[in-house]
């Protein structure tokens, strides 16, 4: 099996979230982050090149941690979408990557990835006065920019998600509206999100809204790794804990409805995971602790993998330094690119062949 470098360079690449936009939607492009030291601060540069690995351009620098790099992905054939840490708060950068005009930044949280043209982002209680060229965004909550028109919409106040946590029988923390994985399903008419709750330490809760009719879901002890599979349903990790220890070999993908129903197993042994666009197709990593990050790709409803990608067995690197594969699929699914950490010190986004 032959794993290709995205770039042959001394530093660390990374790709962004799994199931990320790696590629441009027209599959000319990759975005990918590139950082000197790969153990402490350095600056996270953003670079774009062709999807052949020719003409390799910088077109931000930033800074970030190493955990999902700087989530980068692309909107559209044009424009990407990276976080920026550089500032006190926490910024989205959402670029032009042919004239590499800031288009919009905003100082929130950012969503996984764009669907129709439309980027979620949660606000938190700091954010709205950081976001004053941003009147629409108010107060804290779940928020929607239309990347073409400009427009931003709230769709979800931070106390109707308390609400809708304590309607299906939870309790709320401090962090619960703090929301994480912010995700539109892809019509971009109900977005889901991952919740911090006093019942569920381990795992989590998933909430979901449906847009246009308020209608909400909520998945205690949630599946993680979430993706929506189709518009109505998920794909995600089923792990099982015993004494709060997450079990590797009992883990596997499933497809859920939003109210938690398992509807069919996809695949075996996994963590962070994607599907191809078919979904005949789908891969996870082995990214549990004492365990080399192997990457295996399983044919649908099948849990045993037809490939298995090996990866170094870099303790320190994946747990103390977080990096994780986050497998994704290109758009094609003639690709799965991967974080592959080869050293105490480095760490090289990689793709293989399908």
């Amino acid at each position: 099996m032959n794993i290709y470098s995205i770039a042959e360079t001394e530093y660390s690449t990374f790709i962004g979230m799994n199931g990320g936009m790696i590629e441009s939607p027209d599959m000319k492009h990759i975005i990918y982050g590139r950082k000197k030291d790969l153990p402490g601060k350095a600056d996270m540069e953003i670079w774009v090149c062709d999807r052949d690995l020719k003409n390799h351009r910088h077109i931000y620098t930033g800074d970030c941690g190493n955990h999902n790099g700087p989530s980068v992905s692309f909107i559209d054939n044009d424009t990407v979408v990276f976080r920026d840490m550089s500032a006190v708060h926490s910024a989205i950068i959402i670029m032009d990557i042919n004239t590499m005009n800031i288009k919009y930044k905003l100082y929130a949280k950012e969503g996984h990835r764009a669907e129709q043209g439309i980027y979620p982002f949660s606000i938190s209680n700091e954010d709205p006065s950081l976001n004053e060229a941003y009147p629409t965004i108010s107060k804290p909550g779940i928020y929607t920019l239309d990347v073409n028109s400009g427009n931003i919409h709230m769709i979800v106040p931070a106390e109707n998600i308390l609400d809708m946590v304590r309607e299906h029988g939870l309790t709320p923390n401090q962090s619960t509206t703090s929301v994480s994985h912010v995700q539109l399903n892809p019509s971009a008419t109900s977005v889901m999100m991952r919740l911090g709750v006093t019942d569920c330490p381990v795992f989590g809760a998933l909430g979901c809204l449906d847009i246009a009719t308020g209608k909400t879901y909520m998945i205690p002890d949630k599946p993680v790794h979430q993706l929506w599979y189709d518009d109505d349903t998920y794909m995600a990790t089923r792990q099982f804990a015993n004494s709060k220890e997450i079990e590797m070999n009992t883990s596997y993908i499933a497809r859920f409805t939003k109210s938690g129903e398992e509807v069919e197993v996809l695949g075996g042994i996994c963590n962070h995971i994607d599907g191809n666009r078919d979904r005949t197709l789908f891969a996870g990593d082995r990214c549990y602790p004492g365990y080399s990050p192997d990457i295996y790709v399983y044919e649908k409803g099948i849990k045993k993998p037809v490939i298995k990608i090996p990866m170094n067995d870099l303790q320190k690197v994946i747990w103390e330094y977080k990096v994780h594969p986050n497998p994704s699929f290109s758009l094609d699914g003639s690709r799965l690119y991967f974080n592959r950490p080869i050293s105490e010190t480095k760490t090289v986004a990689s793709y293989i062949e399908i």
